[in-house]
């Protein structure tokens, strides 16, 4: 089982299941009906699988992964071929179903698109700047959260019979999900700040340290639980006279965060890479299964 994920880790399969599930579990906290619900969340997964897959393998094959022991390295090294036909692959089909999506959510993957894709690349090369967009001080993290967010809330909402001028909400939502990316981005960064200071790359905690760093997440993740508690407010008083979401949903987030906060501070900066990954990509699966599951049991409870 343990084998099975790190595979799935290796391989970006566990990220491209996160993005889905985060996709998911905004879908159902906004109520959003989507008619190409499979259609877009596969979309999601292949986009996402595709741009993990390229950025990884830009990275190696520049030799910008200098630990030879990382799980990573070892699976291009063993796998050159599988990473080329998935890379490849998730490329096609990423194209193949973006066709069937409405020209609006076209337009806003073009965007976020646009940004993955050009992230690891020195785009400015032409003009005599070879700095990648990564590399450019403290932007990596808010364009991560961006991507992130939009892809998870926009997106959703450009797929349905819904207008932004009607769900004032997921402005709000969207925002709540850009502080909670930022937030479950910070301890990446801070296992990272060794690597990342001896590349010169001008992280949070590369340039404000450890320490400062998980004040911050503390921060933002203070302001994400308070955003949350008026987003479940909301989302009830607009379904109201009936409830939509349950008490469990927040205090289940809270508890989340709260588990969150704690690996942060006592265990961030000591653990390997792939369990950071488990720990927060993971995070995002079980907030979807926090939304959906307390949904589903307060509409069975509903039925009696």
């Amino acid at each position: 089982m343990l084998r099975l994920l790190k595979i799935s880790i290796e391989t970006n399969l566990f990220i491209a299941f996160a993005a889905v599930a985060f996709l998911w579990s905004n879908i159902y906290l906004l109520d959003l009906y989507i008619n190409s619900f499979w259609i877009l969340s596969l979309q999601v997964f292949f986009s996402t699988w595709f741009v993990y897959q390229i950025s990884r393998w830009i990275y190696y094959k520049k030799g910008e992964y200098t630990n030879e022991e990382e799980l990573i390295v070892k699976w291009f090294q063993k796998h050159p071929k599988f990473n080329k036909i998935t890379i490849y692959g998730s490329a096609v089909l990423t194209l193949v179903f973006t066709l069937f999506l409405k020209l609006k959510t076209i337009g806003v993957l073009c965007i976020i698109g646009g940004i993955s894709v050009l992230y690891p690349i020195p785009v400015l090369k032409p003009f005599g700047v070879k700095t990648k967009l990564r590399d450019f001080p403290f932007i990596k993290i808010f364009l991560i959260a961006f991507v992130w967010s939009t892809t998870s809330v926009i997106l959703p909402l450009t797929e349905s019979y819904e207008y932004l001028a009607n769900r004032k909400d997921v402005l709000i939502v969207w925002l709540a999900q850009f502080i909670f990316i930022l937030f479950i981005t910070i301890p990446f960064d801070i296992n990272d700040a060794e690597d990342d200071k001896a590349a010169s790359m001008k992280t949070i905690p590369a340039v404000f340290g450890i320490r400062a760093s998980k004040f911050i997440a503390l921060f933002l993740g203070l302001i994400y639980a308070f955003i949350m508690l008026f987003v479940f407010m909301l989302i009830n008083w607009n379904h109201s006279p009936r409830k939509y979401l349950p008490d469990a949903t927040i205090i289940l987030i809270w508890i989340l965060l709260a588990f969150l906060q704690l690996y942060t501070f006592y265990r961030s900066e000591k653990v390997t890479k792939w369990m950071i990954k488990v720990v927060y990509d993971g995070s995002m699966i079980v907030y979807f299964l926090i939304v959906y599951i307390t949904k589903l049991v307060l509409h069975l409870t509903n039925l009696r």
